[in-house]
């Protein structure tokens, strides 16, 4: 007959071995995207819309919502530093991590120098200047570029030779961005060179190299697609691959002016406002396996702190829809 001492061991060990036994709960995958906030949507939300923001409430907005980087504007208040300001860029750097975020990519571009001009001189210029942005966003510490087609054509230049001037011109700046660990993608928009679908693969064509990327934004791939309200059809056919990083808002198929009344670029929105599929295009990144940045684009709109919120619980209620852990 068993002590009272010896039958309390054993139950207490068979009690443990019924908690072992019981299967765990899986965890559930994380998340292949981080997210960011984008200056640009805050400094053009002040100049379309006559609101003034907080840099640091920004940033304390950007920690608290759950963001993890955010995309610098060379429109916000005075600019970038210069490539070799150091002191500056490191004390800019300090202020953005010291509220939890990384600068993850910064939104590049060459002001008062045309890509395509005539003069190889001019072009060769934009080149060497494009390479320091690349260096400006390594000493920033960011993962990506962004770069814009400004710039406008020579009077009566064939469109082929206009992709092939700025094809020249971006190809070095491609490769000087892979040797320093920079992914380097382009956003094609209604008022640039890079306007059309046909443009967008005559460029890839001619650059050459695969790790060109395209940032996908919803409302500039429906617009320059024909405004169809159906921005994952260029998405597929350029294909999950070519996307570098995500630029995500909503959208209408419609332009928003300039404030100066010139002919604007494809309006944003929040998402829930607009006529996309935010579900049906989160899906498609997702099952194309597209891994890495979501820049939650608030451009032009009147309320920068809603539409972030907006867009980033559409996707990240994408993600719990389909068990991933956010």
């Amino acid at each position: 007959m068993l002590s009272r001492r010896t039958a309390l061991a054993q139950l207490a060990c068979l009690g443990c071995a019924g908690v072992r036994e019981q299967p765990s709960k899986p965890a559930s995958p994380a998340s292949p995207w981080r997210f960011a906030i984008g200056l640009n949507g805050f400094g053009s939300s002040e100049t379309h819309h006559g609101k003034r923001y907080d840099y640091d409430k920004i940033l304390e907005f950007a920690r608290d919502e759950g963001f993890e980087g955010i995309e610098l504007w060379r429109g916000w208040r005075h600019g970038y530093p210069d490539p070799d300001a150091n002191d500056a860029i490191r004390a800019s750097r300090d202020k953005i991590e010291s509220y939890g975020l990384q600068v993850f990519s910064i939104q590049a571009g060459v002001r008062g120098v045309n890509p395509v001009s005539d003069d190889k001189s001019e072009r060769a210029e934009y080149t060497a200047r494009l390479q320091q942005q690349v260096d400006l966003a390594v000493k920033f510490g960011c993962d990506a570029m962004g770069l814009w087609s400004a710039g406008r054509a020579a009077d009566e230049t064939d469109e082929d030779e206009l992709i092939e001037r700025f094809a020249e011109v971006v190809r070095p700046v491609v490769w000087y961005a892979i040797e320093n660990g920079i992914l380097l993608a382009i956003e094609g928009e209604p008022p640039l060179i890079v306007n059309s679908v046909a443009r967008y693969h005559k460029l890839f064509a001619a650059v050459g190299i695969d790790e060109f990327k395209a940032i996908f934004d919803p409302s500039h791939f429906d617009v320059l697609n024909g405004a169809r309200g159906g921005p994952e059809d260029l998405l597929v056919e350029l294909g999950v691959a070519r996307i570098g990083y995500v630029q995500f808002c909503d959208g209408d198929s419609t332009l928003r002016p300039f404030p100066n009344g010139s002919p604007g670029t494809s309006r944003h929105l929040p998402c829930g406002e607009g006529v996309y599929d935010i579900a049906k295009l989160c899906s498609i990144l997702d099952e194309g396996g597209f891994q890495g940045w979501f820049q939650i684009d608030s451009w032009g709109t009147e309320d920068a702190y809603w539409t972030s919120k907006s867009c980033k619980d559409s996707v990240t209620n994408y993600l719990r829809s389909v068990g991933t852990s956010v």
